[in-house]
């Protein structure tokens, strides 16, 4: 029992135990490091998917108008024939967009 509190034994265990906890907390900190720089890089494909989001919705918006503006030419200048049914539907999760 006397050899479990020796002082050289009880420095040595802490010594161990420091630098196990020393060892770890490397891990941890690299680990954060790595975590964080993947949080700022989805971070910034976010902003440019959000951007180029809303760059299609103004697309789809112009294009939808086009055609409504074709289909009332057409109507207009060619009477009794109906233009060709859209074969296209606006996906439910873009209609509040659009």
């Amino acid at each position: 029992m006397a050899s479990w509190l020796s002082p050289e034994f009880v420095q040595a265990t802490g010594v161990a135990v420091a630098t196990v906890i020393g060892a770890v907390t490397a891990w941890q900190a690299r680990e954060v490091a790595k975590l964080r720089e993947r949080v700022v890089a989805l971070e910034e494909q976010a902003v440019d998917d959000q951007q180029r989001f809303r760059d299609a919705i103004r697309l789809i918006r112009a294009l939808q108008r086009h055609i409504d503006e074709l289909l009332g030419f057409l109507r207009l200048h060619v009477p009794g024939q109906e233009p060709p049914v859209a074969r296209y539907t606006i996906p439910p999760t873009l209609q509040e967009e659009i």
